[in-house]
């Protein structure tokens, strides 16, 4: 897990490697464990690398990483079957220097060029430089855990880990995205597209790679296949396998604690492994982390079901609104954009109270939902495929069972209103949207979102998996993360023989009987405490933000005050919000408009923190 940075400059008669130094320090947060710089002259190009070693520590390992003085590789993620790829190469002849799944990821491409990426198991963000084709290969892991932004202006093209980074690039001059501005504010959406909230700033989409031939200055970006045979007996074994090979590391591995099924089943599974055999990385014993708070929503009573019965160290980290208010600006500078909600402080909390204990890797259960069927919003589908295909005994008996689940009959009814009146003329329904949409009452120009209507619930999984839903969640997690240096492992994000063997399980076994997440319980019952197991209820990653928000509303209503007039776009009638807010924060109650001031502070701060507001008119 680690940092990385490229830059070709296409004008300068010499390389600029000062901005590539400048890059690579706007970075060091990712890698504090050692900087590497490249510099080909010939081609006017650079790679950057801050390094957090995790795998062979020494530094044969650092990067840039040579081979046969033609491939040249910077790389940012972890390939969990290095070992097993390893292995192989070596029998076809293939010889290795170091114990690093960097060195494996380079002969790999060296082995099979761009097909090297259907045998990874993993997760990551590299660029390889053929100094023989005079090309750059790129590639981004199948769903987004590890990010890669790039930038194409007429004198320079560059890409990184960050946005922050691409920003010293000089002809480059940042400025807000109106789009990505107007999602973000009407819709609670982030990155829907490859430009994001930077306009001229874009990300390589999961499951792509970007290839860029330096004699012509022009890339491509294409998408990938991954087609591994990798068959399972049940979802058990396939969690263990994906679980045992992300315990493969050489520094201490923790675990993110909530009180919910997907991070509890990883904690136990670990623990079980490390029962039946040695893990190095869990040597020193295995430590769980948990955001707790004083609110209804605190989960720490969940949590310590699990403590118990696993005897694991347990570290509770505290979290308040006066720590949010005095985090809110750092957060947002290492998170390159607005915040969505206050989520990402408690997220980024545990973190550093990970940090705090020398812990450099956390499991985390981001994905699970997705992949299992966790969230409320997909009942609605599974009850109409039932429908739609005739099984109207089972669509009978899982409408008596709704109270097993995370949600009620009330709301897949609305549900389905919303889909039917989704397909009608959107002049017969954008005012009535109008008015259920709390944000458009202050926003001058917005569009709404297309309204998705899935049939299958499998295919709703998926469309979750691979849009921006998950991509979103894991984006939040990686900045959380690596703002502390710490590699956070999403087992349930990036194991694609897991992802492969769920897909082919029936609705009826995600759903069933009202459970959320049926598979899953069932695969794992015999390891957790009964309470997790069957738990019915679904909190995700909750805070009080509202009860926060009450607290502290001096402190918003101030932000507001003090940072509207930076607003380059003005489609937010700040007056109007201004005058309101008092009322929205009078309460502790949770509202759309308390989450709609939330999200126009951070906006805000978003542009004070990155120079990107209106200059003052005596400027």
């Amino acid at each position: 897990m680690c940092g990385i940075a490229g830059l070709i400059d296409k004008k300068a008669d010499t390389f600029p490697t000062s901005v590539l130094e400048q890059m690579s320090l706007k970075l060091a947060h990712r890698g504090p464990d050692g900087a590497g710089l490249k510099v080909f002259d010939k081609e006017r190009l650079g790679l950057a690398h801050r390094r957090l070693a995790i795998i062979d520590l020494s530094a044969a390992a650092n990067q840039p990483m040579f081979l046969d003085d033609r491939f040249c590789l910077v790389f940012n993620g972890e390939i969990y079957n290095y070992l097993e790829l390893k292995e192989y190469l070596s029998g076809q002849g293939l010889v290795f220097t170091t114990h690093s799944d960097a060195e494996v990821l380079l002969q790999a491409y060296h082995f099979w060029g761009t097909s090297c990426l259907e045998h990874l198991d993993g997760m990551w963000s590299f660029c390889i430089f053929d100094r023989q084709n005079q090309t750059l290969f790129c590639a981004r892991d199948p769903f987004g855990v590890k990010p890669f932004y790039y930038v194409n202006t007429p004198a320079h093209f560059g890409f990184a880990s960050e946005i922050k980074s691409l920003l010293c690039i000089p002809s480059y001059k940042a400025q807000v995205n109106p789009k990505a501005i107007a999602d973000f504010l009407a819709n609670a959406q982030i990155e829907t597209a490859e430009e994001g909230f930077f306009r001229g700033i874009f990300e390589l989409p999961p499951g792509h790679y970007l290839s860029y031939s330096v004699n012509v200055q022009e890339f491509k970006i294409a998408p990938y296949q991954w087609n591994q045979d990798m068959p399972f007996v049940d979802t058990r074994e396939a969690l263990n396998e994906a679980v045992m090979r992300r315990l493969r590391a050489d520094v201490p591995i923790g675990f993110c604690l909530s009180g919910g099924l997907d991070s509890s089943s990883l904690l136990a599974i670990s623990k079980a492994i490390q029962n039946k055999t040695a893990v190095e990385s869990l040597a020193n014993g295995i430590t769980a982390f948990t955001a707790v708070h004083q609110s209804p929503l605190d989960e720490r009573s969940w949590a310590e079901k699990m403590v118990n019965l696993t005897q694991v160290k347990w570290i509770q980290q505290e979290v308040t609104a006066e720590g949010l208010v005095a985090s809110l600006e750092n957060l947002i500078y290492h998170q390159d954009i607005p915040l969505l909600s206050s989520s990402t402080y408690a997220q980024s909390a545990v973190m550093r109270a990970a940090a705090g204990q020398r812990i450099k890797i956390l499991l985390d259960g981001q994905g699970g939902d997705e992949l299992f069927a966790g969230y409320q919003v997909f009942y609605p589908t599974y009850l109409k495929e039932l429908l739609f295909k005739g099984k109207l005994n089972k669509f009978y008996q899982e409408w008596r069972f709704l109270d097993n689940s995370p949600t009620d009959k009330k709301y897949i009814l609305k549900e389905w209103s919303l889909d039917f009146l989704s397909l009608l003329p959107t002049q017969l329904t954008r005012g009535f949207f109008k008015r259920k949409k709390i944000a458009l009452q202050y926003l001058k120009e917005a569009e709404l979102p297309k309204r998705k209507r899935f049939r299958s619930l499998q295919k709703h999984l998926q469309d979750y998996r691979e849009g921006a839903a998950l991509k979103g969640l894991l984006r939040w997690e990686d900045r959380c993360s690596m703002q502390y240096s710490i590699e956070s492992r999403t087992p349930f994000a990036d194991a694609m023989f897991l992802i492969k063997a769920i897909e082919n399980v029936s609705p009826d076994q995600l759903i069933k009987n009202g459970w959320s997440k049926y598979e899953l319980r069932i695969a794992t019952q015999d390891i957790l405490d009964p309470a997790i197991t069957w738990r019915k209820d679904k909190k995700g990653f909750s805070v009080p933000q509202a009860q926060w928000m009450y607290q502290t509303q001096t402190f918003w209503i101030d932000i507001l005050h003090a940072k509207k007039d930076l607003d380059p776009l003005q489609i937010v009638d700040w007056q109007k919000l201004l005058e309101d807010a008092p009322t929205i924060l009078g309460t502790e109650h949770e509202s759309p408009a308390k989450d709609f001031l939330f999200r126009c502070c951070s906006y805000l701060i978003w542009l004070d923190v990155f120079k990107l507001g209106k200059l003052p008119a005596s400027a």
